[in-house]
């Protein structure tokens, strides 16, 4: 009877430390993530920690679909594509040849 206590005990120890840990995984990708507007970062900050379980649940399901997709996360031929409405943004004389460059380098270095 008594390892069985010890057993439940245990099971249950890593089971909290499990949950504290996607806690704090939570908490930091909120800090190190963009969202598509500044408030939203602070709001989830607030939900997942005022409401460790119930918001980390609702941060993984609805929060990390509201994160600004960055030009590393999205498909190759997207940097492509948007390169060529550049072009043709430089060609119709609507961007600046310095302007053009410019938006031009940021797309590459990503």
């Amino acid at each position: 009877m008594m390892d069985l206590f010890v057993g439940l005990n245990l099971f249950l120890l890593f089971i909290i430390i499990g949950l504290f840990a996607i806690w704090i995984w939570a908490l930091i990708d909120i800090l190190t993530s963009k969202f598509n507007e500044d408030l939203m970062q602070i709001v989830w900050l607030l939900v997942v920690f005022f409401l460790p379980f119930i918001g980390v649940l609702l941060y993984l399901l609805i929060g990390r679909t509201m994160k600004r997709q960055s030009p590393n996360e999205s498909n190759p031929s997207d940097k492509y594509d948007h390169l060529t409405k550049l072009k043709s943004l430089l060609d119709e004389g609507i961007l600046t040849t310095e302007e053009y460059e410019a938006e031009k380098e940021k797309i590459l270095k990503h």
